[in-house]
């Protein structure tokens, strides 16, 4: 489902609504002490994001998979998708096995 654009929230007795954010649907993979941003286009994108991979890492499960959105905020805490392209180059997916 993707969503759609509004001009304010609206809140209704037994329904919910997400924020619309502009960032990156990515898997963050970890396995043997390492993790992967995989993109879904299959791109590995971690090098752009060393910070959350280091933060991934962290964690305490020795093996995920975590689904989410990848996004950048400004100090109004709205998203910006163009910071996110202002990142080092992705290279190909290489998923450990």
């Amino acid at each position: 489902m993707h969503p759609n654009q509004v001009a304010k929230p609206f809140h209704r007795e037994g329904w919910v609504y997400e924020e619309k954010v502009d960032g990156w649907r990515m898997l963050a993979v970890k396995a043997d002490g390492d993790v992967r941003l995989i993109s879904r286009n299959g791109l590995d994108h971690s090098r752009r994001f060393p910070e959350l991979v280091k933060d991934l890492i962290a964690l305490k499960p020795e093996t995920f998979i975590l689904d989410g959105e990848v996004a950048v905020y400004d100090k109004a805490l709205i998203s910006r998708f163009e910071w996110l392209r202002a990142r080092p180059k992705d290279e190909p997916a290489t998923l450990p096995v």
